[in-house]
This record gives C-alpha cells, structure tokens and sequence, in this order.
C-alpha cells in the first residue's frame, strides 16, 4: 500500500500518532488519551504507519517532524497541556492558518456534553469561519465576554459563539450585556439579574476556553476605543511590565496579574473563575506578540497553545 492512498489529514493524524510513540516514547494508553481516541484505534493507526510507509526507521515527511519537534520542545519547556504549530509562510495569511488549526485541534478533542468559552478577537473569527463539522451531542458553546457596538462584528464574541454554534450545530449561549458600563454599581445590578446569572453559570461550567492573547501594543487602542486609558487604569507594582491581556485580564511580563481598575466595570468572566476551567486554549501568533504569549503560558492564562512557526522558535529562545 502506498502513501498516496491516505487523505493529508489521515498522514497528519498518522503521523502525529506515530512521533509520540517511536520519537516520544509515550505508550499507546498515553496517546489515546491525549488524542481523545480509543486505545484499540492507536493500535491500528501504528500498525497501519508501517503498512504505509510512514514509519519505517524514522518517521517520514520532514515539515511535519520539524513541526511535532517544536510542539514536544514548546510542551515540555512551558508544561503545556498539549501545542499545535503552523508553518505559516505569508504574514498576511496568519490569521487564516492559525485559525484554520484551531478549529482542527479543538475538532479533536471535543467530547458529548463539553462546555467551550469563547472570548473574541481576528483568530478567532477566522477560527470560526473555518471550524470543522463535528458530529457530538449536547455541546455549548457560550460567550465569555460582553460586546460592544465600535467593534468589528464579524470579530466580536457573540459573532463568534454565533458561528461557532453553526458549525458545531451546538447550542450557543450569548452573555447579553455590554463589555464596559459606566459604574461599579450599574454592573452589580446587571450581575443580579436572573438572565445573567443563567449564562454566568454555564460560564462557570465551562471546561473549555478559547482565547485569544493581547500584546500591549494591542489591547491600549482596544481600551482607547472604550475610552479607557490603561496607563491610568492599571496599577502594576514595583518591577510589573504590563505585557498582555488574556479575556480582559492583565498580566506582566511573569504572567503575575496587574491590577485593573477598570475591571470593576468590565462585564467578562472573572479570573478566578476562567482560571478553573481545565483546558485553555491560547490562539496567537507573529513574533511581536511572543513576549506576551510566553507571560500568558507563565502565568497559567494558557495551558494550550496553537502558534506560528516563527513565534515557536523565538519562544523556545525566550
């Protein structure tokens, strides 16, 4: 049998399989649980990489172990729960690509009845745009920010959890409230409401998140556009970095949080609540934003990362 007679995402799948066990050493029970398929079904793909020519002394096709490499090197540096690389060659189609391999990743491990959060950004939109079909039942999909009217709409959360939802045919949650009001009161009293008490729930069940990871240069003209100023509005202490933001929560360049007054009028999951949901998928990319991305990987904002090529291996230099 021959290689040609595989689809490119069954040698991706075989190929992956086949490093983890030959290259990595995981066991066959390792892999079934971190590829989310049964143990019997590691079994014959590894069998199947010999028939085809996949294994024979190494692993063949040298993109894809240069990539597996990076994402094994990524795991273990930062303690990773899992990473998936691009090999992404035009600036202007990163958002597409990494996007693209969100959306395949998460395909992978979504089970009956899982719970996904979703904050916004460009990634993400591109991510839903192209997010694979998945047959599995009961899945939610909620919006784990509020919306306002000056942001694009296609990158906005509700747009996401909206198209998410279509694709997933799962059931879409939207939190109905904007990102920013203008008191601390005003947003105690929309907190108590039953409506958003229902969707802050789901919220808290979550046991998937998506995000994207704002660098500084980002995220000052997003609060501009809110009318905040950030300088004003954070109060790192002494030897803080504001570096980046992870669903409206800043962090340093250590990923420590900073402190945020306009958090007390920002509607949004709270930290302590975002920081137990189990798996958090970080999707970022481009090099200027690799400073940020390892604090968010630091600081526990991420445990999942989908990345570039070129950001992967400033990151491993970091």
């Amino acid at each position: 049998m021959g290689i040609n007679q595989l689809t490119d995402d069954q040698i991706a799948e075989y190929t992956r399989v086949a490093y983890y066990y030959y290259k990595e050493g995981n066991t066959q029970e390792q892999i079934a649980k971190r590829m989310n398929m049964s143990r019997q079904r590691v079994n014959r793909i590894l069998a199947a990489c010999l028939e085809y020519g996949i294994v024979q002394i190494t692993i063949n096709t040298n993109t894809k172990e240069k990539l597996l490499e990076l994402e094994s090197q990524l795991k273990e540096k930062y303690n990773l729960l899992d990473v998936r690389v691009v090999d992404n060659v035009n600036r202007s189609d990163i958002y597409f690509d990494l996007g693209k391999l969100a959306g395949q990743y998460l395909a992978t491990i979504l089970k009956d009845g899982d719970i996904v959060g979703f904050s916004r950004g460009t990634t993400l939109a591109a991510m839903a745009a192209q997010m694979p079909v998945v047959h599995k039942k009961n899945i939610t999909v909620v919006q784990m920010l509020g919306s306002r009217n000056q942001e694009p709409q296609y990158t906005a959360a509700d747009e996401i959890v909206h198209n998410i939802s279509n694709r997933l045919g799962a059931k879409a949650v939207m939190l109905f409230a904007p990102i920013l009001v203008s008191n601390k009161e005003l947003k105690s009293s929309l907190q108590e409401e039953p409506a958003f008490r229902e969707t802050y729930k789901i919220i808290q069940a979550c046991n998937i998140a998506v995000v994207g990871v704002g660098a500084l240069n980002t995220i000052v003209p997003h609060y501009v556009r809110m009318g905040v100023d950030i300088y004003e509005s954070a109060k790192p202490r002494e030897g803080q970095i504001l570096t980046g933001e992870v669903s409206t929560h800043i962090f340093d360049q250590n990923g420590e949080s900073v402190v945020n007054m306009s958090r007390e009028r920002i509607i949004a999951v709270e930290l302590d609540d975002y920081m137990k949901i189990p798996v958090r998928i970080g999707v970022a990319g481009l090099p200027e934003k690799a400073k940020a991305i390892r604090a968010a990987m630091l600081g526990k904002y991420i445990n999942v990362l989908v990345v570039d090529t070129s950001t992967a291996r400033l990151l491993l230099e970091m």
